[in-house]
């Protein structure tokens, strides 16, 4: 009989999006033995669907709401720039931001420069004017409104994975095709086995996102509330040129978010967020195109669509439960005998939730152990995630 393949570590994470691989570096930067499984490629689902943004909270002052995450979010484009430029571990330097600032671009609208005025005091210094001769290309044309550069990057997302894979190849694997992960936690830790490997993790940590509420009942733990708040992303393509602006008018949330994507031929995706997802959770894919289109052009008035693809993608952002559908206002990490749970809740917040999960296994965990990962090698390594303007979608 062969000799199984054996697995011993501090930490089993579990999940292979960005929160996970921040923290597979940021234990390992921290001399625990860790581990990454994830069900399908890396980044799948929430974090390659993500818009890339690395938001600094200044978005949220337009509804002065949820103080605490304006407080955390403020922080994270420094952060992430520390680790972009190698100043700071995770080493990120092979993924270069698709952009380094984000415009905050107010329409010709009725009070629309007294909304330009007062969202500027709000935001408390963290945009600056943008001149008409300064604007992107699309705007530079536009009579009125009002632009102002923002403090947040927007990063590559398949390059930030490809980063961490280079970085911990050896420590990141993808469970088969059909196989689950059985779990049965002991004294001392968690006794896992899947496809034949056998893993003995001090921690199992879960970060899968929309996975995390199948992994608590598989547990035990149906108790933890999750929920998921849904988006339906409007996708361009064959645009000429790149644009990076949240679109905002008098509502609390920004009416559409835009971020650009090279299609590898000289143009760009757009990929639009914002209110206009949100609305369109309700609509079928040709609906929400047949609203998108007036809407945009309404808000880009000097854009040209003329020869512009459309097509939609559905994602859930799922976050931890209880506040009544609300976003919780920050980074989630919860402990329970030898599983730790974490959400970042926003894709800037991974850093965030890296350090609270790292302080958690630092008061149960003292003293980290020597890795044996050599079973790991009879798993495959994942895949980097397509993103949605490369899957499978129906265009018009």
């Amino acid at each position: 009989m062969p000799k199984p393949n054996r697995v011993q570590v501090d930490a089993l994470i579990v999940g292979g999006g960005v929160a996970g691989l921040w923290l597979l570096d940021t234990l390992h930067q921290a001399g625990y033995a860790a581990c990454l499984l994830t069900a399908g490629d890396l980044g799948a689902g929430q974090t390659i669907a993500s818009q890339g943004i690395i938001h600094g909270g200044t978005k949220y002052t337009l509804g002065l709401g949820l103080e605490s995450a304006v407080t955390d979010l403020a922080e994270m484009p420094a952060r992430w720039r520390a680790s972009l430029d190698g100043a700071e571990a995770p080493d990120l330097t092979a993924a270069r931001p698709l952009a380094d600032r984000m415009h905050f671009w107010v329409p010709p609208q009725r009070g629309g420069k007294l909304l330009a005025k007062a969202s500027s005091k709000l935001m408390r210094g963290e945009m600056r004017p943008v001149a008409a001769a300064e604007r992107p290309a699309g705007l530079a044309t536009v009579r009125g409104g009002e632009m102002f550069a923002l403090n947040e990057i927007v990063i590559d997302v398949p390059a930030v994975l490809a980063a961490f894979a280079a970085r911990h190849g050896d420590r990141i694997r993808q469970l088969p095709a059909g196989e689950q992960l059985a779990m049965q936690e002991t004294a001392d830790g968690v006794s896992c086995e899947a496809a034949g490997v056998q893993i003995f993790a001090r921690r199992v940590v879960f970060t899968a996102g929309a996975g995390n509420e199948a992994l608590l009942a598989r547990v035990g733990l149906s108790d933890i509330p999750c929920q998921r708040r849904p988006l339906h992303q409007v996708i361009i393509g064959g645009m000429a040129t790149a644009l990076f602006a949240h679109c905002v008018g008098k509502s609390s949330k920004p009416l559409a978010t835009i971020t650009s994507h090279p299609d590898g031929a000289g143009g760009q995706y757009w990929y639009v967020g914002g209110l206009l997802a949100e609305d369109g959770v309700a609509q079928q894919p040709a609906e929400l195109i047949a609203a998108a289109r007036p809407e945009l052009s309404r808000l880009l008035p000097s854009v040209d669509f003329s020869a512009a693809s459309w097509a939609t993608y559905r994602i859930d952002r799922s976050e931890h439960g209880g506040g009544g559908g609300l976003r919780p206002s920050s980074a989630v990490a919860l402990s329970r005998g030898a599983y730790i749970i974490g959400w970042p809740t926003k894709l800037a917040l991974a850093p965030r939730l890296a350090e609270q999960i790292l302080e958690l296994l630092r008061q149960q965990l003292p003293s980290p152990t020597a890795a044996d990962l050599d079973g790991l090698r009879a798993l495959p390594r994942p895949a980097i995630a397509q993103p949605p303007w490369q899957q499978a979608l129906a265009w018009n």
